[in-house]
């Protein structure tokens, strides 16, 4: 238990040390002027400080779909040492392999449940704190309750089986509502898990604050929780219940909330080109104005991105989202602006690969908008109405969305798409989906839809062909086909390790 008293410790010295530190306040304390939590002011500190929540990391989660391209014929060119999708530690994610995945350096429980405990530490300091009103006291819990039943959902989707009827006693999650280091370690149930998820986000959903710009400025201060934020997760949450009737009620009360979209036509724009030197030949690359890569601009876009309803990004540490045959598939390469601008097709280039391999990109190299949007609103609610049978609702809900990621000087037969049937609607929405939040939403995506009542949106399997290979080496010769199978319990990703073996073996291992 040594091991987890000491990262107890490190969380709380991170909080004393960290927590003031704030890009919107005027004065950005040092380790030496650290204070521990006494008045509001350093609550507010907390959660200001966007960089303590917003990145969200999952190997897992990236790669393991059929958004990435993982192949022989791209090994062959690219190799390990330009691209990382092939260093055999991210390959273990990218096929399933889940008995090398738990011996992994932990990317996502341990920052995951560091975000749980700052929430916890506001809740147990929002009613001792001098400087607050009562009702500011309780806006404090509210996003607190707000930051943990975000945490905790994301946790379920990485670690846990889907939440659908038959899974309710198996494995959840451990249940963290305090920063006492005895609180039981021991795994909740999957509806332990949801009842505690669903519990704070009924205080969440209290929360009636404006998303507002920073006064001055271009951005968006979608970093804190608002109106449209957790109304945006409510709706997410039930959506991946497969309970649409909320989900729709929930995206349409976030869209009254806030229902600004980026026009692709007007608003974005092209960086200045890149040139590269490559194969006795000079490669132009041209990247969307949100890459700039070492313009220290990025933070500025980011926050300026005014569809967010809540400021999160999921990272990837690779630097490449290799994209695969069947999500290019799925743009239409001479009008849909998403593809001009997140498609880059000699990215290859860029990171002295002498070939034409495409990388998908959007906030520099790593980072994809994974909080709350108004497009993923749109989505939600025109897939609700879809599936309710509201077929022509559907259609003008998701052709709002593509007015703005579609060239406006396409064929309206283009930009607009239509159905017949609720099936057609359901599946034209759900290639939407994947053309609008690849990487970042897929894996979640492919939980519900496998599991769900209907079968004909099922992704079913999906394999891979790939070499064998172990943390140390590939073995070049005869090829395996890894299978993500439908139901398949490999859906969920493996407690690392090191969690395991700190709690004394009283967190328990996924069942495989």
């Amino acid at each position: 238990m040594k091991k987890i008293t000491l990262f107890s410790a490190i969380l709380i010295a991170s909080l004393l040390l960290s927590g003031c530190i704030n890009e919107f306040l005027e004065v950005k304390p040092t380790k030496s002027s650290a204070v521990v939590i006494e008045t509001g002011e350093h609550l507010n500190a907390l959660l200001n400080s966007y960089t303590t929540f917003y990145i969200e990391y999952s190997p897992w989660l990236i790669n393991g779909t059929d958004d990435l391209e993982c192949s022989i014929d791209t090994y062959a060119i690219t190799g390990s040492n330009k691209c990382d999708v092939y260093l055999p530690a991210i390959l273990s994610y990218a096929v399933w392999k889940t008995d090398v995945v738990d011996k992994q350096t932990d990317w996502t429980w341990s920052p995951e449940y560091k975000k749980i405990f700052y929430a916890n530490a506001v809740l147990e300091n929002a009613d001792k704190v001098t400087g607050l009103s009562d009702s500011e006291r309780e806006a404090f819990k509210r996003e607190a309750h707000f930051i943990r039943a975000y945490e905790m959902w994301y946790l379920a989707q990485i670690y846990c089986q889907p939440y659908v009827s038959g899974n309710e006693d198996k494995q959840g999650l451990v249940l963290k509502s305090t920063t006492q280091f005895d609180e039981p370690l021991k795994r909740a149930t999957l509806k332990e898990t949801y009842d505690f998820i669903e519990a704070d986000l009924a205080e969440a959903l209290k929360i009636e604050t404006p998303l507002q710009q920073i006064p001055g400025t271009a951005r968006w201060k979608s970093h804190r929780a608002n109106k449209a934020a957790v109304n945006g997760f409510a709706a997410r949450y039930y959506f991946y219940l497969n309970d649409y009737t909320n989900a729709q009620k929930y995206a349409e009360t976030a869209l009254a909330a806030h229902n600004q979209l980026m026009d692709y036509n007007k608003d974005m724009t092209t960086a200045p080109p890149v040139t590269v030197n490559i194969g006795g030949r000079t490669e132009t690359i041209i990247f969307p104005y949100t890459f700039q890569s070492g313009s220290g601009k990025v933070n500025d876009f980011m926050f300026e991105w005014k569809e967010f309803m809540y400021f999160r990004m999921e990272e990837d540490h690779n630097w490449w989202y290799l994209p695969s045959e069947s999500l290019l598939s799925l743009y239409d390469q001479q009008y849909d602006l998403r593809y001009k601008y997140h498609i880059i097709p000699n990215y290859s280039c860029y990171v002295n690969v002498d070939a034409h391999i495409p990388a998908y990109v959007f906030f520099w190299k790593d980072r994809l908008p994974s909080g709350p949007t108004t497009a993923e609103m749109l989505l939600i609610k025109a897939e609700c109405e879809a599936r309710a049978g509201n077929v022509s609702a559907a259609m003008t809900t998701v052709n709002q969305l593509r007015a703005v990621r579609m060239d406006k000087n396409a064929p309206a037969s283009v930009i607009n798409l239509s159905a017949s049937s609720k099936e057609e609607a359901v599946k034209k929405i759900l290639e939407e989906r994947r053309r609008e939040m690849p990487f970042a939403k897929r894996l979640w995506d492919i939980r519900r839809l496998n599991y769900n009542s209907d079968s004909f949106d099922d992704v079913g399997d999906i394999n891979k062909v790939f070499y064998e290979f172990d943390l140390n080496n590939i073995t070049k010769g005869a090829t395996k086909t890894y299978t993500l199978g439908k139901n398949d319990t490999k859906i969920a990703c493996p407690i690392p390790h090191t969690e395991i073996v700190a709690s004394d073996g009283v967190i328990e291992q996924n069942i495989y």
